[in-house]
């Protein structure tokens, strides 16, 4: 009999994980600016291997581009981390319609945008 460790993860299970672990670190978050937090999150999102494809790829892009808006700026809106957060996890687990998934792309990109000048100075 196979030992668990044998057992090859399957690739959902693991963004899964990644989701779960990004939302501990966020729930570890110092109060006010945490840049050392800011950027271990950013460091360990950059490691999902979809990032950038469409659907759940993308919220990770998003992702990413808003925790350098934040460092770059020197705040932090934990409130739109954990939006991006749940919207990972909607699109790994119960992806919406492509018509849900392009209005829940264009919320997460209202919400980078609100960030946006931090990244241009």
């Amino acid at each position: 009999m196979a030992d668990d460790a044998d057992i090859p993860i399957e690739p959902a299970r693991e963004a899964l994980d990644l989701v779960s672990e990004a939302e501990a670190r966020l729930d570890e978050l110092g109060p006010g600016f945490d840049a050392p937090g800011l950027t271990g999150l950013r460091t360990l999102i950059s490691g999902y291997p979809d990032m950038g494809a469409p659907g759940a790829g993308e919220v990770v892009a998003s992702l990413f581009t808003l925790l350098g808006r934040f460092l770059a700026g020197g705040r932090c809106d934990t409130e739109a981390i954990l939006v991006h957060l749940k919207s990972w996890r909607l699109l790994l687990a119960a992806p919406p319609s492509p018509e849900g998934e392009a209005r829940l792309m264009a919320g997460l990109k209202a919400i980078r945008d609100l960030y946006q000048e931090a990244e241009a100075a």
